[in-house]
């Protein structure tokens, strides 16, 4: 999927329409809950954690619902959160996560891994954005 010619580029040298990173940058979420990095403690049974969600993990999910286009219940619990989530990272990785990665492993030269769940896009993405030293790892 290469990037057409006179296309206007991201800050990440992409199209800024389909850059997984502006995605995640211009989402208002902290950027270390929009990458999951704060959202976990899933310890125990779901249906014994009846507390309200954590704040890191209420803007991962509100970022999560956001990119599949469902609306974000700010009322569910830290159990029933916890299972949405999981959902949500056990889908196929997102059209802009492709896309990402395909130009992300180009300039590595490397292939891109395409049968991802969103959850493991968006770990490799976050690899590769770190192996070039992007800001938005």
């Amino acid at each position: 999927m290469p990037m057409s010619l006179g296309m206007e580029r991201c800050a990440h040298g992409m199209e800024p329409d389909w850059c997984y990173l502006c995605r995640i940058e211009s989402s208002g979420t902290d950027p270390r809950a929009a990458w999951g990095l704060d959202a976990w403690d899933d310890e125990g049974d779901p249906e014994d954690r009846i507390g309200p969600m954590a704040p890191a993990r209420a803007g991962y999910l509100a970022f999560l619902c956001s990119e599949f286009g469902d609306t974000f219940d700010a009322t569910l619990t830290e159990g029933e959160s916890s299972i949405v989530l999981d959902s949500f990272l056990a889908e196929r990785m997102s059209d802009s996560q492709a896309r990402t990665l395909v130009f992300l492993s180009q300039l590595l030269g490397a292939e891109p891994e395409t049968d991802l769940t969103y959850g493991q896009a968006r770990s490799k993405i976050r690899g590769l954005v770190a192996h070039r030293g992007l800001k938005s790892a």
